[in-house]
């Protein structure tokens, strides 16, 4: 399907010459960007480097859904047992150019390839509105740009192309959020903060506000001193305690994240094993979560500091 039209000139004194075919600018669409794993980011809606993102994306809202199911004899239908989103394609239309010669086109597309070289492993598709809000998906380039230099696809110094990306994970992340509950040196509390830290634990209420569509999984950092600590979602009834001593300045990481679920002591000891049996690596559900964290043994040192990213179903 041809997207880029050649405009002519028709000046009555002059003969019909084609120009340079151009895409076609759209306004009030989002900025797509693509950060390869090293880093370096292809902005595929940056007119004036010579990049457009053309109409026609798909896979930026909802995910495909797959249904576990029971049937019963003599029952109609069918009962809903569980249900899962799948991972998803994003098919990203863009055409680029380069104004100043053939060998600027030739690196500028060479330069594309490599960064989406798929084997160098995942990279990150972010979507900006117009209002400057953002959400990123990890992506990874699987179809699009194999050299297709049909005329209504390619030219000397431009092409056109849908570029397809993998999404293992159906959700789109937002901003990073986090929660730092502590107290000054002279044990006077912070104001907004419901966590109370005395020489001999950590005992409070947080209710914290999930704006995403989806359950996330906050990764909690605590720093010593302390003996245990236990971290408990109300809302859920789900409960996560590690018991294990901590000194002035040691660090434990608890990454309840799927597919990356750690607790790791100062960056390297693992400390699985001093979680207790009942112990889950609890999300935060959609809305309102009502949580209660204690932490046995601590000082006015002692922090405890929760990050997570709200997940979205659509960008």
């Amino acid at each position: 399907m041809p997207i880029l039209v050649p405009p002519t000139l028709t000046d009555p004194e002059q003969p019909t010459i084609p120009l340079v075919p151009w895409p076609t600018r759209i306004n009030e669409m989002p900025t797509i960007s693509f950060t390869d794993p090293a880093g370096a980011v292809t902005n595929f809606s940056d007119w004036d480097k010579g990049w457009v993102l053309q109409p026609g994306a798909k896979g930026l809202d909802m995910p495909v859904f797959q249904f576990s199911q029971d049937e019963s004899p003599g029952i109609d239908g069918y009962a809903i047992r569980q249900v899962r989103a799948t991972g998803k394609e994003i098919a990203l239309p863009i055409a680029f150019w380069a104004d100043d010669s053939r060998a600027a086109y030739l690196s500028r597309r060479r330069t594309l390839i490599r960064s989406l070289n798929p084997k160098r492993g995942l990279g990150t598709l972010t979507v900006t509105q117009s209002d400057g809000t953002a959400r990123t998906i990890s992506a990874c380039y699987s179809a699009g740009l194999e050299g297709d230099e049909s005329r209504d696809a390619a030219g000397a110094r431009w092409c056109t192309g849908v570029l397809t990306f993998a999404c293992p994970s159906p959700f789109w992340l937002g901003a990073t959020l986090t929660t730092e509950w502590r107290t000054e040196v002279s044990s006077t509390f912070f104001p907004l903060l419901p966590l109370a830290v005395g020489n001999s634990q950590v005992l409070g209420a947080a209710t914290v506000d999930n704006d995403g569509d989806d359950d996330a999984h906050p990764v909690w950092t605590i720093t010593g001193p302390a003996t245990a600590v236990s971290l408990t979602n109300l809302t859920t009834g789900e409960v996560l305690v590690l018991t294990h001593t901590l000194t002035l300045g040691d660090t434990v990481v608890l990454d309840t994240r799927e597919r990356q679920q750690t607790a790791l002591k100062n960056g390297a000891t693992n400390l699985w094993g001093a979680l207790s049996d009942s112990s889950a690596m609890w999300a935060l559900q959609p809305g309102i979560n009502d949580l209660s964290l204690t932490v046995t043994g601590s000082t006015s040192a002692t922090r405890v500091r929760m990050s997570y990213q709200p997940r979205y179903l659509a960008a």
